[in-house]
């Protein structure tokens, strides 16, 4: 089976969030289960100086409204030697970010994506010719539209299968009515059964109404998205009507990537049998990185997060005393609303070493963090997904969670009668469980037998991405099929 995957980044050529983890990891998973796999990206400045890939021969051009866009494709190889095919158009692309710079998304982004969709489907059609098309989020939701919607695209793209997947329904490219006729299609399509939302434009409600099928990134996330009109963002009714054609199909992690026994970030490899040295040598090389004292043995917590509402930073906020007088260390690397930040560090500033904050990304940091903590903390609001919690069990780090979506599905309560589990748990959106909770869990870690127990649990655990390739693999059969007739 043929298939092309099109996002708007992919790590390590083009990363902004989870996403690009997804996109670098599936591709490669969907290869080894014996698929044809090629990627398509936008050729971003990052993009361009990282993965090496050759300018193929022939300029092309999509229509943009009234105008046309020319471009060029460049073909390498993305992670797992799959093959990458990248838009090249400098206008668009050739920029310091990917969104936005300054805390900004950039004023043409519907332009740039609404091309991205446009190009990506002309490219698939002379390079690739897939069997499938799987397009992930907004940025890339213009194509399952256009393949459907535009006259000569629906016939090029006649046999081809198509699968729309939504990472965060928080995002879903909204705009104005009057910007419609830059996509160029028919006014039929901008109606209350596709394109049309309250009088705007929405292309995800789009790409989710023409694809073959739509999915998202956890069985628990797809139904609290259809039953729950907070979580739905409006789109709750649209999706629920695709009954069995939108489902939820868990992320996996790379273990390629983040692993303790490999892991080149880390003071020292460890594993399952070498934990307790391993984790204490991390333990000290995390205090020493990030400069927070060690405190008589207290656990060290661990966030590497947006400093979002969605991620639980308004619960924080509202309990920072409290947490501050827990018998434990928080350390948090991240960035988000500059007044979460200010919060945060004026709380650093009197914690007596109990909070460290680290404003911005950095993947060694993050390395570090996962294998130097004891706990990993994520109050979320509601998280599609998440990786850093399959990431945290993977380094023997007990995640701390509020049970929405993919952290339902992959965290379980630590029962220290039983031994099952391999977290701790909250489910009331509520500062006050959120701080019991982490009570909870730093009483467990003062009982090393039921510590260790519930941190080979962890360790136990697998949320490798061959069992999601696997369902996909099964979708892409089924909806192919379908299609071919």
């Amino acid at each position: 089976m043929k298939i092309a995957i099109v996002a708007a980044e992919m790590t390590p050529h083009a990363k902004a969030g989870g996403l690009a983890d997804v996109i670098g990891a599936l591709p490669a998973a969907l290869t080894q289960r014996g698929a044809e796999v090629a990627v398509v990206i936008p050729g971003y400045r990052s993009a361009l100086e990282k993965a090496s890939c050759q300018r193929l021969p022939g300029e092309l051009s999509v229509a943009l409204g009234s105008r046309r866009e020319s471009f060029r494709v460049r073909r390498g190889s993305g992670p797992g030697g799959v093959a990458l095919y990248l838009i090249e158009h400098e206008g668009f692309f050739n920029r310091a970010g990917l969104y936005g710079e300054g805390g900004r998304d950039y004023a043409d982004n519907l332009q740039r994506y609404l091309f991205f969709g446009r190009a990506a489907a002309v490219a698939l059609a002379k390079h690739v010719h897939p069997d499938v098309i799987h397009s992930h989020d907004w940025h890339a939701a213009v194509l399952p539209i256009v393949i459907r919607a535009d006259p000569a695209l629906r016939e090029t793209f006649a046999r081809t299968a198509s699968l729309f997947t939504i990472h965060n329904l928080a995002f879903q490219g909204i705009f104005d009515r009057g910007d419609y006729p830059l996509l160029n299609l028919d006014w039929s399509y901008f109606s209350i059964d596709c394109l049309e939302f309250y009088g705007r434009m929405n292309l995800m409600k789009g790409a989710v109404t023409l694809a073959d099928a739509a999915s998202t990134v956890s069985p628990t996330y797809a139904r609290e998205v259809t039953s729950d009109p907070e979580l739905g963002f409006g789109l709750e009714g649209v999706l629920r009507a695709r009954g069995d054609r939108f489902m939820g199909i868990l992320n996996g992690a790379d273990y390629n990537e983040w692993n303790p026994a490999g892991d080149d970030y880390l003071a020292v490899h460890y594993g399952p049998r070498d934990a307790d040295a391993g984790k204490l040598s991390c333990k000290e090389d995390l205090r020493s990185a990030v400069d927070i004292p060690d405190r008589d043995g207290r656990p060290l917590v661990g966030m590497v997060t947006r400093m979002t509402p969605q991620k639980g930073f308004d619960l924080l906020a509202q309990g920072i005393e409290e947490l501050m007088s827990l018998d434990m260390q928080l350390v948090i690397l991240g960035s988000g609303d500059p007044a979460v930040e200010e919060i945060f560090k004026q709380a650093q500033s009197r914690s007596g070493g109990k909070l460290r904050v680290i404003l911005g990304f950095d993947n060694a940091l993050a390395h570090k963090i996962q294998a130097g903590s004891d706990m990993f903390l994520m109050p979320s609001r509601f998280e599609p997904c998440g990786l850093t919690q399959m990431y945290a069990l993977k380094y023997g780090t007990a995640p701390v969670v509020r049970a929405t979506g993919g952290l339902a599905d992959t965290v379980s309560e630590f029962d220290p009668r039983s031994g099952k589990g391999n977290g701790f748990v909250f489910h009331q959106y509520r500062h006050e469980d959120l701080l019991a909770t982490l009570a909870r869990a730093i009483a467990v870690y003062r009982q090393p037998s039921a510590w260790r127990r519930l941190r080979e649990n962890g360790f136990a655990a697998d949320f490798s991405w061959t069992r999601a390739a696997d369902r996909y693999l099964e979708v892409f059969a089924r909806l192919y099929a379908e299609r071919v007739g």
